[in-house]
């Protein structure tokens, strides 16, 4: 299963939509504006809310409970690294590749890959592609794609108010 997101919907604090192949809208992805920590809400396009990603404050680095359906699945710990992101999942899913760039695959506990995200380049404008290669888990797989892009737009705007 593809879906797409333009590059420009993947900020902090936005509303957004993720399409599938024929560019229908399939999931909305809402962030608060006025909160203490990020909380990211994905609905189906019926209004069904299928997670939630909920930041912990008062941790070194940033930390991500990930709600599936309304039950505490997992949390994304960012490692305490100087010049590369990484990242932990409590639920033995791991993640590899290039996260500033949004290009990155997702891999479960048995390390088969069950999904992926990067830059779609023939396209009019930019767009990302998101691979879920596992269905039962798309949910999942958008979460943990959501919170680290979140996370990592978090941090670039971070940096670049500071300069």
């Amino acid at each position: 299963m593809k879906l797409y997101v333009n590059e420009k919907l993947f900020s902090f604090h936005n509303r957004f939509y993720v399409k599938d192949e024929n560019d229908k809208d399939i999931y909305e992805i809402s962030s608060k504006i006025i909160s203490l920590g990020d909380k990211t809400t994905i609905n189906d396009m019926e209004g069904n809310k299928v997670a939630y990603i909920e930041q912990e404050l008062l941790h070194l680095t940033p930390h991500y409970n990930v709600y599936i359906n309304d039950i505490l699945e997992f949390q994304i710990i960012k490692k305490f690294q100087l010049f590369k992101n990484d990242y932990t999942l409590s639920n033995g899913y791991r993640v590899e590749g290039n996260f500033l760039m949004l290009d990155f695959t997702v891999f479960d506990n048995t390390n088969i890959q069950i999904g992926s995200i990067k830059r779609k380049f023939i396209s009019i404008g930019d767009k990302y592609e998101i691979e879920i290669n596992d269905i039962s888990k798309k949910e999942i797989v958008l979460a943990i794609i959501v919170a680290i892009t979140n996370d990592v737009n978090r941090s670039q705007n971070t940096s670049n108010n500071s300069n």
